[in-house]
């Protein structure tokens, strides 16, 4: 191929396993939480039209699959973009943008909309009031539900309600730590509902997974075992079923084949249980039939390429994509292309712009997550993922039956036998020939040891009896008159 085209960040075959990826995206251990604290509110909250959609996610019971979401992580293309990830699966290109982000999660991604219609507010009254009014940027959720968990009893309606809201769009929506102070501004948009509806949280979390994915490229590289990963990285994980959805047969089940209105999270269940060894296996037998989605919209697959509602004003362009892009539309076939690999891999999302991710940065230690990770399993019962194993076989065994050898193979190993098959004939003839004239050498000794004089035993000294005639020998076979 002539054209330059994006690399990849590692070599087909090379790409690191992890064991783990820290996520604080708990909303097990939330909803278990609210429903003993303020299950009234939490009621209320679940009614939500909008919201409403991600208690689904924890109803349908679908897993995080660490692995299925790292595969694709170390299979990513370099570019220049600076709102806009591409990957490489079974050597075919895919995207992963803000139109793919809201797809699956039809969260607010519509870029036209200004933010600044959501910062004013008007007093009164209440906790969260007086936390803006103050411009008190020091407060956590966890010294909420832990130092003032009886305190928050207290509270107006109204404030627990706002209270539910902001847990939901931290720790699920944004998946923020529950120990990060929490940023005024979403205090802001909580005080009116009709706001927290329609603001920008898809913009808002998409960019920060990117942003995240971006800051754990060189821990890639360095082999590690585990890392955190901040963002709705959910949303990776079932684009990435939906793209590729002999991937997403492997850790889950579509509820609803025919699913169209809503995001497509709602519409999956199972135990998201895969092996990096089933996701290389499926890599190697998918074929150029086989469908895999480029661009995916919320109608349906590869129908919209670039929807101007998520358009960044602020991106860049890049030339190779646009070649990559020409030729997904005319249907190029990747099968027999090798993706190069980048030396030093360039940043896709800029780490130093902050204002690209509107200051969401959170950083957290992989021994916090681990921490929180072990309090959000406990007492967490996981439906069983019935039908698992037979879904992975029908996958595995759809791919093409590959011949072992090639032509070139056939005939090296047909030239082998027939110039070294007389030589090892002769000479297990002559192993033969000797095997037998040993085991003929044996049985003549045999029979001539069988004439051999036997001794018999002698009584026992303790057991002596006049009767007992005494020791005689004899010759097996002689006649004794």
């Amino acid at each position: 191929m002539s054209k330059e085209l994006p690399k990849k960040i590692f070599k087909e075959g090379e790409e690191p396993q992890v064991t783990q990826i820290n996520n604080n995206c708990r909303i097990d251990y939330i909803i278990r939480k609210f429903e003993a604290w303020l299950p009234k509110e939490l009621d209320a909250v679940k009614k939500d039209p909008i919201f409403s959609r991600i208690f689904k996610l924890h109803e349908n019971g679908l897993g995080y699959s660490t692995r299925v979401i790292h595969s694709f992580l170390c299979r990513e293309l370099v570019t220049y973009k600076l709102h806009e990830l591409w990957f490489g699966f079974a050597r075919r290109p895919l995207r992963f943008s803000l139109q793919e982000f809201h797809a699956v999660t039809r969260f607010e991604c519509n870029t036209r909309i200004s933010v600044k219609e959501f910062e004013e507010w008007k007093y009164d009254g209440g906790f969260w009031r007086n936390v803006l009014r103050r411009k008190d940027g020091k407060i956590t959720l966890f010294n909420l539900w832990t130092k003032d968990k009886e305190a928050v009893k207290k509270w107006r309606n109204a404030d627990c309600i706002r209270l539910i809201y902001l847990v939901i769009i931290l720790c699920v929506v944004l998946v923020r730590d529950e120990k990060a102070n929490i940023p005024l501004k979403y205090i802001t948009v909580v005080m009116d509902l009709e706001k927290v509806r329609k603001y920008l949280w898809g913009v808002a979390a998409y960019d920060l997974l990117c942003k995240s994915i971006a800051k754990n490229r060189d821990k890639l590289e360095d082999k590690t075992t585990s890392y955190v990963l901040d963002g709705f990285s959910y949303a990776l994980q079932i684009w990435a079923m939906e793209a590729v959805p002999k991937i997403g047969k492997l850790p889950g089940k579509k509820l609803d084949k025919g699913f169209k209105n809503g995001p497509r999270y709602i519409n999956w269940m199972g135990a998201a249980k895969v092996s990096y060894e089933l996701i290389i296996r499926l890599e190697q037998i998918i074929t150029p039939e086989d469908d895999i989605y480029a661009y995916i919209s919320w109608t349906r697959n590869y129908d919209v390429v670039q929807d101007q509602a998520f358009r960044r004003a602020d991106d860049v362009e890049d030339d190779r994509i646009k070649v990559l892009m020409e030729l997904i539309r005319t249907k190029h076939d990747f099968s027999e292309h090798i993706w190069e690999t980048e030396e030093t891999a360039v940043v896709s999302l800029s780490l130093d712009d902050e204002s690209a991710v509107n200051d969401e940065a959170s950083v957290n230690t992989p021994e916090e997550s681990k921490n929180l990770g072990a309090r959000s399993k406990k007492g967490k019962k996981k439906l069983p993922d019935r039908g698992m194993e037979k879904r992975k076989q029908k996958v595995l065994s759809s791919g093409p039956k590959k011949a072992p050898f090639n032509e070139d193979m056939k005939v090296f190993v047909t030239q082998l036998f027939e110039q070294n098959f007389p030589g090892m004939e002769q000479r297990l003839q002559k192993q033969m020939a000797e095997t037998f004239e040993q085991m003929r050498a044996e049985l003549k000794n045999s029979h001539k040891e069988a004439s051999v004089e036997v001794e018999l035993r002698e009584p026992s000294p303790t057991k002596s009896s006049t009767s007992q005639t005494p020791l005689r020998r004899f010759k097996r076979g002689v006649k004794k008159h």
